[in-house]
């Protein structure tokens, strides 16, 4: 089992990274999370059968993360896709995604096949939805005006889970949605010289002081704004300031084991 970055940038791209995305691959299944600009490739790039994929978690509507789902939907229905692909999303969220895929006649046209659109409760710690290789939690984040989820995928009989923040200020409920786990992937849109460029987002020095408060193992960073992919050993060293575990940055379509 593991996880695959499909994209690591902040909104807007970089000529080498993408907008953030990941795809987590358990044993009989493949879950989605948020999805940027041609779905379809990424997850080839990644070298994973897009047919294979079982579910899709939208942690937010902010287009860099879900701008992508109708090609997404439009590409599977030109693969011979049948079965239906479960949507999970903020529960603020499932009309305007419902709405989105009804724009290209999605959810009706000849030869489509079931998308359920399913709100999730902004509770801490509510669980979302159970595989044969994950069980999924999720806790609302601080990302200003907009309802966002950040995400917990727990493998239970390795007693191993890794947390993803989505898009939010540092903020004590990925904190404690993290403790516990092995591995976090944070945001850090920017350094801390430019705190407050972009509105409710991390900094490097910020999503260390999150991991080091929820006492994980790694912190990965990613969505790394494009004008700062030219200095990410400086944001890790940013980061490492606040927290001893290891820091990382984010590569795209390398698997890392679960």
């Amino acid at each position: 089992m593991h996880f695959v970055f499909l994209g690591t940038s902040g909104a807007i791209p970089g000529a080498q990274r993408d907008t953030t995305s990941l795809a987590f691959v358990g044993r009989s299944e493949i879950l989605l999370v948020d999805v940027g600009g041609s779905p379809v490739q990424k997850l080839r790039a990644a070298g994973i059968d897009p047919l294979r994929l079982s579910h899709v978690l939208i942690t937010h509507i902010h287009p860099d993360h879900a701008y992508g789902l109708p090609a997404l939907v439009q590409n599977l229905i030109l693969l011979g896709r049948t079965a239906p692909l479960p949507l999970f999303c903020c529960v603020e969220h499932v009309e305007a995604l419902t709405d989105l895929l009804d724009l290209f006649a999605l959810r009706t046209r000849k030869g489509s096949f079931p998308v359920p659109v399913y709100g999730v409760e902004p509770r801490e710690g509510i669980e979302v939805l159970r595989t044969e290789s994950f069980v999924v939690s999720s806790s609302p984040n601080a990302h200003g005006n907009m309802p966002n989820l950040a995400l917990r995928f727990e493998v239970p009989e390795r007693r191993v889970a890794v947390v993803y923040s989505s898009d939010t200020e540092a903020c004590e409920e990925v904190v404690r949605l993290a403790k516990g786990a092995d591995t976090l992937i944070h945001e850090a849109t920017f350094p801390q010289r430019d705190r407050g460029r972009f509105g409710h987002h991390s900094t490097a020095a910020e999503a260390g002081q999150v991991a080091a408060g929820a006492g994980v193992r790694r912190l990965i960073l990613c969505h790394v704004e494009a004008d700062y992919h030219g200095e990410l050993p400086a944001l890790a060293a940013e980061a490492r300031a606040h927290f001893q575990g290891t820091v990382e940055i984010a590569e795209e379509f390398l698997p890392y084991t679960i």
